[in-house]
């Protein structure tokens, strides 16, 4: 069985993993010697930054692959990565966008907290409400300010803000895996 290989940029690759994709950039044909590559660069980082450079598929399109090895090798979180086009005197950026490197569990020592940022908030902000939080939840920082701080009306209002954000990322992921979002909607006749 032979994988499929996708038209465009993937959003999100395993870390060890292969990924391929064509780009089809028809003012910039290989035949005419224009070479396509990308450049990754971690978020937050100056200096995790990563290179791939893409073949001639000869028919007009340029085939990127990252190697099960290469992957390996970038560092969990999200990259912005640019691809650019060169010729040797000259160079075009022709497009951007976002590539998740998403942890390998096969490779993990510690376990790894799946929860979104939004969710350990709320969970930290209702641990706090119920008098049950523990060290860790007692320092959560909301903006600038630790959650231990914030007297209750504030930290119930927070924890609505939260919720609502939590049940937008639930929908979202529903959306995203072919589900209903699970959100009601109201019709009046």
């Amino acid at each position: 069985m032979t994988a499929t290989i996708a038209k465009t940029e993937p959003a999100a690759v395993v870390k060890g993993d292969t990924a391929k994709w064509t780009k089809a950039l028809v003012d910039y044909l290989p035949a005419d010697g224009w070479d396509l590559a990308y450049a990754f660069v971690l978020e937050g980082s100056t200096t995790n930054q990563k290179t791939l450079a893409c073949t001639d598929n000869g028919d007009g399109t340029h085939l990127a692959t990252l190697s099960a090895a290469a992957s390996a090798l970038f560092s969990v979180g999200t990259y912005a990565w640019q691809a650019s086009v060169s010729n040797g005197t000259e160079r075009y950026t022709v497009a951007m966008g976002r590539l998740e490197i998403k942890p390998d569990f096969a490779t993990l020592i510690n376990g790894y907290d799946a929860r979104t940022h939004v969710k350990k908030v709320l969970d930290a902000i209702e641990a706090v409400l119920e008098n049950r939080a523990s060290e860790e939840q007692n320092y959560v920082m909301v903006g600038q300010t630790q959650i231990t701080n914030i007297p209750h009306a504030e930290l119930l209002a927070l924890r609505s803000k939260y919720r609502a954000e939590y049940r937008n990322e639930q929908a979202a992921a529903r959306l995203a895996s072919g589900m209903a979002s699970g959100n009601r909607v109201l019709v009046r006749f």
